[in-house]
Parts: C-alpha cells; structure tokens; sequence
C-alpha cells in the first residue's frame, strides 16, 4: 500500500467516529499508507447525529500535533465533510473560521427530511428518493464552496435492497448534469470504497459514471476509503485504484490548501 492514498477519513471529531487522529494515523502507518485526509462531519441538520459537533480549532491542533508525531512516516491533510453545502453556507464559513484546510469535501446525507445514509427506505417511494437525491447533489455541485463531491451516489447504498443494481440509465440526465457541472467548477470526484462493504457491493461511483465522467472530460479524481473503524481505513483502496485505471484515468488528484494537483498512478 506504500503508494496509496486515503482521503475520506474520520476521527473522534465526527459523531459518528470511534478512533481518534492519532490512533487511525497509527493505523495508516501500520499499513504503509503514504497520505490520508481526515474529512471530519461537519453536520448542521439538527436531526443528524453529528449536528453541532465539529471544532475547527481543536481538530486542527489535533492534526499539527499528529504531524509532529507522524510527519517523517505519514502525510496528513486537514479536510471536513460538509453536509448538504448548499443550505448551510452561512454556518459552514462560521465553523470553519479562519482554519486553514487541505481540501473540503461536499456531501449529501439528508433529502429534506429523509436520510439516505441509513436503511430508513421502507416507507418511502425509493425511486423518487434517488430522483430527489441526485437533485439534491446537482444543486450542491452548481452553488456550494468545496473541492471533491464525496459518495457520489450514496443512495444506492442501501436503495438496491429495493430496486436492485444500480444503473445511471434511469436518472442519466441528472447524473450527466452533475458530471459537467463539476467539471465546469472545478469539483474533484471522489471514488469511495466504502460501497464494496455495503450492500451495493460496489463504490461510490461505479465503473459506469467514472467513464461517462471521464468521457466528459473529466480529470480531477480522489479515492477514499470512508473509514470510521481502524480495521477499515485503507480498505478497498487497490481494488478502487483498478477500477480507475479501468476507466482510463492515469493521474490521480492530490491537495495542499484546497489547491489540487495531479500525480501518475503508478
């Protein structure tokens, strides 16, 4: 692994987080991991289980001292994961502050009151949930102030326990919208493995919206694994950094300060 990247990590400073910076740097040394970016909730819906808990100043200073620590060994980035971006920009500048970031990543969690994160489908009509989903993730990609588009498609995580595997085919207008949206500004996407060990037994994006992203000329791209637990930090990272090669990509986008730059896989 001592080429690879993980740039979706968390720590203690998500709600939903139960390792801390310096044990899953650790780990990421352990693994021969050579840059990880922990990209902790930053959650302003009051009913998601991360609202209001993310200090910009303490999980800074969290990660300057695991630099300290692990700099000769590791290199680590500050990011956040910003949820739903575009209805929270106002709060996300304050919580942010004057905190310097590696890079930020957007995502949606929520479609007005229903979350797509958890297997909470079994009330709702599922295919106007992804119809409304990747609305949702158009509007953050045309409006909102972030670098990478994380989990693409997180709703099929659990939604292909309804509606079977996912294709782009029913909601392509969308999906191309958001593809060229991103591009036009700018936006990296991110392939998240963390699909291979849910339901949807894939990552997020899949093959199918990584060629048609490519395609479209398409050039900026991370990989993360989404990890919350130690034992999954790096997991899938291989098999994601194939299935980028597979869909033509031969550099893959590295940050400092929100500036992106490309680097050869190898």
């Amino acid at each position: 692994m001592t080429h690879l990247i993980d740039y979706h990590v968390h720590s203690t400073h998500s709600g939903d987080g139960h390792v801390s910076i310096e044990e899953m740097c650790r780990v990421a040394v352990e693994r021969g991991l050579a840059e990880i970016a922990f990209t902790d909730h930053v959650d302003n819906k009051p009913e998601d289980g991360s609202y209001g808990l993310f200090r910009a100043g303490a999980f800074c200073r969290e990660v300057d001292e695991c630099r300290t620590q692990f700099g000769d060994r590791l290199r680590i980035l500050k990011g956040a994961e910003l949820a739903e971006p575009h209805l929270y920009m106002p709060e996300i500048e304050d919580i942010i502050g004057e905190e310097q970031f590696d890079l930020l990543a957007g995502a949606i969690h929520w479609v007005g009151d229903d979350i797509v994160s958890v297997d909470r489908f079994g009330h709702l009509d599922v295919t106007a949930l992804y119809n409304r989903y990747f609305d949702e993730v158009l509007r953050a990609v045309e409006c909102a102030d972030f670098d990478v588009l994380a989990h693409f498609d997180l709703v099929k995580r659990f939604g292909v326990k309804y509606l079977g595997p996912f294709t782009i085919e029913p909601y392509r207008e969308q999906i191309e919208a958001i593809l060229r949206t991103m591009i036009e500004r700018r936006i990296a996407l991110e392939v998240n493995t963390s699909g291979y060990r849910q339901p949807c037994g894939e990552p997020f994006p899949a093959l199918e919206t990584l060629r048609l992203y490519r395609e479209f000329g398409g050039e900026l791209i991370t990989i993360g694994s989404d990890a919350h637990l130690g034992e999954h930090l790096g997991f899938g990272l291989e098999q994601g950094m194939d299935l980028i090669r597979e869909a033509g990509f031969d550099s893959i986008t590295l940050f400092r300060d929100r500036k992106p730059s490309q680097t050869r896989i190898p």
